[in-house]
């Protein structure tokens, strides 16, 4: 299939996605109390638009030698424009970890409708392991705003945003167990890279997973420039895992 036909395919996609997604039941996932009007269609744009940006970074950041998989973890709807456009356009394996709950089944379900409608494998959360991924098999690793989650992990939230107090401290939470789930999780992922491979992770990630690349075997390059994501508002950068030498 010719790149303008995949590019073709790719926005018709995104598009019938967008419109299939129960957008209030997902905005009630993202707030305490009645969050139906959360995801409003200001910030549906925004969300498109960063996201686009997004699959751009990707798609340049990919080197001809990354393995064919990618895997993002943690993804929910502001990564639908780069996860079709590695797998639509690029043609690569895109794997797609997330815990089970309301936006991962609303996530699923609206994938599945359009996949059936258009015949068009689209890729779908899974709620599997880490370990379900081989290690060593990944050229692009997508982890953005997940050890920030208020929910997963409360207190590393308040202390990698120097949040001590105030109505986004959550206040909440254990720092050195969440520390400790953190590094596990981190080690897990950098265990899953075939360098050279892109890392696509968020300044408060990098705190995190910088002092373990050398211990995985890599030398973590990170560029000058980053994003900010649309929904969050963290800064998203487009980092490279390269084999240390022996």
């Amino acid at each position: 299939m010719s790149l303008e036909l995949r590019v073709r395919r790719f926005g018709a996609a995104l598009a019938a996605l967008y419109d299939e997604l129960d957008w209030e039941r997902l905005g009630r996932t993202y707030c305490e109390g009645d969050g139906s009007k959360f995801l409003d269609e200001r910030l549906r744009a925004e969300v498109l638009d960063v996201g686009l940006q997004f699959a751009d970074d990707v798609a340049r950041a990919l080197a001809p030698g990354c393995a064919q998989c990618s895997l993002y973890l943690g993804a929910a709807v502001a990564e639908l424009a780069p996860m079709l456009a590695e797998s639509i356009v690029l043609e690569r394996e895109v794997r797609w970890l997330n815990l089970d709950g309301e936006e991962s089944r609303e996530l699923a379900r609206a994938a599945d409708a359009v996949s059936e409608r258009l015949g068009v494998g689209l890729p779908r959360p899974n709620a599997t392991a880490l370990a379900s991924i081989a290690p060593a098999s990944c050229g692009h690793l997508w982890m953005v705003s997940v050890l920030t989650d208020p929910d997963q992990f409360p207190a590393l939230h308040d202390d990698l945003y120097r949040r001590s107090h105030g109505s986004l401290a959550t206040g909440r939470g254990d720092l050195e167990d969440d520390r400790r789930r953190a590094r596990e999780l981190g080690e897990a992922l950098l265990a899953r890279a075939a360098p050279p491979c892109v890392l696509t992770t968020t300044d408060e990630e990098l705190v995190v997973l910088r002092p373990l690349a050398p211990a995985a075997g890599f030398a973590l390059r990170v560029p000058a420039a980053r994003r900010i994501s649309a929904i969050v508002g963290d800064g998203v950068r487009s980092c490279r895992l390269e084999a240390l030498p022996c």
